[in-house]
C-alpha cells in the first residue's frame, strides 16, 4: 500500500514537473520576458539563471564556469532593473570583484581581488567610463600606483612606488599623455630623471642622474625636438635615456600581472 501511495503522489507530480520545465525562457502576449531564465552549455550545465518580469531582470542572476562553479551573481534592487549590486569569482570561488551598475554600465566604486582574496586594485566609474582615482596594490595592502581619471581618460597628477613606499614615478596625464613635470626616482628615493612635457612631448630641460646623486646628462628639448645636450665626464651617451615614454607609461594590468608574478600568485 506505501509502494502504491508513493507510485501514485510521484505520478501525481509529473504534470506539475513538466509544467515547471515548460515555463522556462517564457514571454507574454506582448512579447515580454516573465519568469524564469535560463541558457545552458553546451554540455548542459547552466550558464546562467533568473527571473524577469515585464521584460526587466528582478532579483538574483547567477553566472556559472562551464565547470559548474559560479562565475558571477548580480542582484538587481527594484523591479526597474535600473541598479545592481554585481560580484564576481575566481575559479576557486574567492570574490574576483564587486562593484555596482547602473543602466548595464559601471557606477562608482569597484574592488578586485585576487584568488586569495587580497585586494589588487580599486577604481571608479561614472556612466561605465574609469573617472577618479584608481589604485593599485602590493600583495601586502602596500600602495603600488595612484592613477587619476577623467571620463575614461587618464587626467591628473599621478604617482608609483616601490614596494617598500618609497616613490618611484610621478607626473601629470592630460586625455592619456603626459603634460608638466615628470620625475623618476631610484629605489632608495634619489632622483633618477627630471624633466617636463608639454604637449604630450618632451619640452625644456631634461636632467639625468646616476644613483650616487651625480648628474649624468642634460638635454634640451623644444616640442620633442633634441636641441642640444651634455654628457658629462665618466658617462657613456648609451647610459642616458633618450626615449623613455613608452617604456615608463603606467599599466595598471602589467603592474598587477608583475606583482602577482613575482609573489608567485596566479591571477
Amino acid at each position: 500500500m506505501i509502494s502504491r501511495t508513493i507510485f501514485l503522489i510521484a505520478f501525481g507530480l509529473l504534470p506539475w514537473l513538466a509544467s515547471a520545465q515548460e515555463s522556462v525562457n517564457q514571454t507574454d502576449a506582448k512579447g515580454r520576458k516573465q519568469g524564469v531564465w535560463a541558457k545552458q552549455y553546451e554540455t548542459g550545465g547552466d550558464r546562467y539563471r533568473g527571473q524577469f518580469k515585464d521584460d526587466k531582470a528582478v532579483g538574483i542572476f547567477f553566472y556559472y564556469y562551464d565547470n559548474g562553479a559560479k562565475s558571477s551573481e548580480v542582484s538587481y534592487m527594484g523591479e526597474d532593473g535600473v541598479e545592481a549590486d554585481a560580484r564576481f569569482f575566481h575559479h576557486n570561488g574567492a570574490v574576483m570583484g564587486e562593484g555596482r551598475y547602473k543602466n548595464q554600465k559601471k557606477e562608482g566604486e569597484w574592488k578586485y581581488y585576487d584568488d586569495q582574496t587580497v585586494l589588487s586594485s580599486i577604481e571608479h566609474y561614472k556612466d561605465g567610463k574609469l573617472h577618479g582615482i584608481s589604485k593599485v596594490y602590493f600583495l601586502d595592502g602596500t600602495l603600488a600606483a595612484s592613477i587619476p581619471y577623467a571620463d575614461g581618460l587618464k587626467s591628473g597628477d599621478f604617482e608609483e612606488y616601490f614596494s617598500d613606499g618609497t616613490l618611484r614615478m610621478k607626473g601629470t596625464y592630460q586625455d592619456n599623455t603626459y603634460t608638466g613635470e615628470y620625475v623618476q626616482n631610484f629605489p632608495d628615493g634619489k632622483p633618477m630623471i627630471k624633466g617636463q612635457y608639454k604637449a604630450a612631448v618632451k619640452d625644456g630641460l631634461w636632467v639625468y642622474y646616476a644613483d650616487d646623486g651625480r648628474i649624468k646628462a642634460q638635454q634640451v628639448y623644444e616640442k620633442g625636438k633634441l636641441i642640444k645636450d651634455k654628457i658629462e665626464e665618466g658617462f657613456e651617451p648609451e647610459a642616458v635615456p633618450i626615449d623613455i615614454e613608452e617604456k615608463d607609461k603606467i599599466d595598471e594590468n602589467q603592474l598587477l600581472e608583475e606583482y602577482y608574478k613575482k609573489n608567485e600568485i596566479e591571477k
